[in-house]
């Protein structure tokens, strides 16, 4: 009876248990190990380079990909050293491994997808297009979205110039070599549909324009690919007086942001020095690379915020460090700055950093509009374009019903339990003779277990773990295993599905 409900649960653990992909690490293709550079932009985690999957199938002038099972993909000019640089050159149907339907994985790596003509609207749109110009076709669309996607153009999207694959009349466009017209594209597909039979969506992106064109053509077209992650997350580690950190750049109001640090044994940062703010700071805008428009916080005087973990949701003007959302934590501030009632006080002369500290006189909290609850990390000063209430790095509160990213702060943090699992990688899955880990940060790895789905162990390391370890399955079975990786007082840093072959 115990064996089976363990076997329930290990067969629930495959479901569920899945390694999240951290948007910003480099993506790699388990099928044929190229890599791929990756970029959030907005909510969306992209391939910031082309998809180069597949054997090149050199086109004779009127050769089309087929439904034979293997990816086949075009090379410009039947260059190899093309695919390299630009990518592969594909059919709508091969793309899309011969079947249909929105945002389908296809041909894309495992855990991604393609996009659909929506998914690409929203990227135009989180680049400042407008929904009404987001749904038009052809090229007079938005501003400059166009030149924002091409390499240099600050978004690290990194769009190339490699031109088509166009039927009856051969491969142009491409950069590397003369264009008809004197300029140079890259058109992406879309799962999309178009209004015309075998006919689907792309998006163009030229030297000719600062727009994005937004078209359809025929099936047989032979564009470039891009795929969006299905599930991602995005998080920059870094340490200060050797206590951990995690910005997480994921959306969130702060409740929910508070419940997402509970569940990593973490809380919202508490910020309680002014070396530990500028140290926190300095991440935000340096190390995780957080532009600072990155949203808009319409209470908060139309500029972003990253939140932390100060509140007065529980006693309105008591300002609590309650980064786990318990109504409970050291009370560090109370009433309100110069621009709401100014009876605002440090406790006991705890850190604090409202907006204004910097000119002696703090202007914030002033619970605007009686709804601002939770403390955030201004980064630009405000109102937008000015510093009448607070500069760059100082706090301000809004409502916390707003959603942005937010700080994590880990206690007693001499190990790396709560480090991202990307910085480890276990390769190759499936795989048929050994499973390699790489350790890539030197993380506390103490023991190693390969579990199979009856619950037994069948291979068990108990020493630490270097910056590469090989397990060798040749002996075992075929079938699903789960790797399981332990740091200091046994704790849990990744458990992996491992398929052998």
């Amino acid at each position: 009876m115990k064996k089976f409900k363990l076997l329930i649960v290990l067969l629930f653990l495959m479901s569920q248990v899945q390694a999240q992909f951290n948007c910003g690490d480099i993506l790699v293709d388990e099928r044929d190990g190229q890599e791929y550079t990756t970029v959030l932009i907005g909510n969306q985690c992209w391939m910031a380079e082309n998809l180069n999957i597949g054997q090149m199938l050199n086109q004779s002038g009127s050769t089309n990909q087929s439904n034979n099972g293997v990816i086949e993909k075009f090379c410009y000019e039947n260059n190899q050293a093309e695919c390299d640089e630009y990518g592969g050159l594909y059919q709508w149907d091969e793309m899309m491994n011969y079947q249909s339907g929105e945002s389908h994985p296809g041909i894309s790596p495992e855990g991604w997808h393609l996009p659909s003509d929506q998914e690409w609207m929203e990227l135009e749109m989180f680049l400042g297009m407008s929904e009404a110009d987001a749904n038009e076709t052809g090229f007079e669309r938005g501003t400059d979205q166009g030149t924002q996607l091409q390499e240099g153009g600050g978004t690290g999207f990194d769009a190339l110039f490699g031109g088509i694959w166009y039927p009856d009349y051969g491969f142009v466009y491409n950069e590397d070599f003369t264009s008809p017209n004197g300029y140079y594209f890259t058109y992406f597909w879309s799962t999309s549909p178009g209004t015309y039979a075998d006919n689907y969506m792309y998006r163009n992106v030229n030297t000719q324009f600062e727009t994005v064109t937004r078209w359809q053509a025929e099936n047989t077209f032979g564009y470039s690919v891009r795929c969006i992650a299905d599930d991602f997350s995005s998080s920059y580690h870094f340490e200060f007086n050797d206590t951990e950190y995690e910005i997480v750049m994921d959306m969130k109001n702060w409740e929910d942001a508070a419940a997402y640090a509970v569940e990593k044994d973490g809380f919202l940062v508490e910020v309680n020095s002014l070396e530990e703010q500028e140290a926190v700071y300095d991440a935000i805008v340096n190390g995780a690379g957080i532009a600072p428009d990155y949203t808009t916080v319409n209470d908060g005087g139309g500029i972003a915020y990253v939140w932390i973990g100060a509140t007065d949701k529980a006693s309105e003007g008591v300002w609590l460090w309650d980064g786990n959302n318990d109504s409970e934590g050291l009370n560090f501030w109370t009433g309100q700055g110069a621009n709401g009632s100014g009876n605002g006080v440090a406790i006991d002369g705890a850190y604090n950093n409202w907006g204004g500290t910097s000119t002696g006189t703090p202007n914030e909290p002033d619970d605007f509009m009686n709804s601002q609850d939770a403390g955030a990390i201004a980064l630009a000063g405000w109102p937008a374009g000015t510093t009448m209430l607070g500069i760059a790095n100082e706090w301000n509160d809004i409502d916390l019903d707003n959603e942005l990213y937010f700080i994590i702060e880990y206690e007693n943090t001499s190990a790396v339990d709560h480090l991202s699992s990307a910085a480890i990688a276990v390769y190759p899955n499936p795989a048929a003779h050994k499973i390699i880990i790489a350790n890539k940060d030197q993380q506390n790895i103490n023991r190693v277990e390969l579990v199979n789905v009856l619950g037994q162990v069948v291979y068990l390391w108990e020493q630490e773990v270097g910056a590469k370890h090989e397990i060798d399955i040749r002996e075992q079975s075929k079938g699903v295993y789960f790797l399981n990786l332990y740091g200091n007082n046994n704790k849990t840093i990744l458990t992996e599905k491992i398929i052998k072959q």
